[in-house]
């Protein structure tokens, strides 16, 4: 299973730095999948929620770490990517039982004809960057998109 290139999926719309922290996790789905719409990535916010949130109801998308990978998969997904987001400071993420405090969200909006494996392999590729102390240093650290992008072409080497 190959990774996969996370400076080409990482949408520059979809990445908010230094937001308020969430209320909690409704709250920054709510956020982000109007986001996702109002970039056109999505036809429809409600349909993505609920996507995002039966994938919820699976298992845990909370990492450890400050990290929560939500992802959700459907056919209102118009093109697929990934929407990253770090707050000012950490909120409590609570998922499928599990709840810790989150700072960095990576949310993935997977359309319903991708590979099945596709999201799997970005999953794959996120979690194994976020083994990295240089990775977690650049979600913190980053001023800008093009930051972002720079260092995770530079970690991705």
């Amino acid at each position: 299973m190959s990774g996969v290139n996370l400076a080409e999926v990482l949408l520059d719309e979809m990445v908010i730095l230094d937001c308020e922290p969430f209320k909690d996790k409704e709250n920054m789905f709510d956020v982000m999948t109007a986001k996702f719409e109002e970039a056109g990535f999505v036809s429809d916010a409600k349909a993505y929620k609920d996507a995002l949130e039966y994938r919820e109801s699976l298992g845990p998308t909370y990492m450890g770490n400050f990290v929560a990978i939500p992802h959700g998969k459907c056919k209102e997904v118009l093109k697929p990517g990934i929407g990253f987001c770090r707050c000012k400071k950490p909120f409590i993420y609570e998922s499928s039982g599990e709840s810790g405090e989150v700072k960095y969200i990576f949310v993935l909006a997977i359309s319903e004809n991708q590979e099945n494996d596709y999201h799997l392999r970005v999953l794959a590729t996120l979690a194994g960057m976020l083994a990295h102390k240089e990775f977690l240093e650049l979600l913190e650290k980053a001023e800008s998109y093009d930051d972002l992008i720079h260092g995770i072409k530079q970690l991705q080497l």
